[in-house]
């Protein structure tokens, strides 16, 4: 059981980062050091978001509000992943 909720979250986290990716590219960023060069520096290290983007980090929620707040969109689109 416990590795069917961990198998669920390392799924979500991944869909997340391909969403976070998504907008990034959508902002006009090719890519996630494009991305972290001329907007998320001053916030976030770049292996950080790095990890976040690729799904291997699990963001505080503090860490979304930054990403949206960065990428200019609501919280409830960063997390839209359906």
């Amino acid at each position: 059981m416990q590795n069917k909720k961990a198998d669920e979250l390392n799924t979500e986290l991944i869909t997340l980062g391909n969403r976070i990716m998504s907008l990034i590219k959508e902002k006009g960023y090719a890519s996630v050091y494009q991305f972290w060069i001329h907007v998320a520096g001053d916030d976030f290290s770049r292996p950080a978001l790095e990890k976040i983007v690729r799904g291997q980090s699990d963001p505080k929620f503090s860490t979304l509000l930054k990403l949206s707040r960065l990428l200019e969109i609501k919280i409830s689109e960063l997390l839209d992943i359906n």
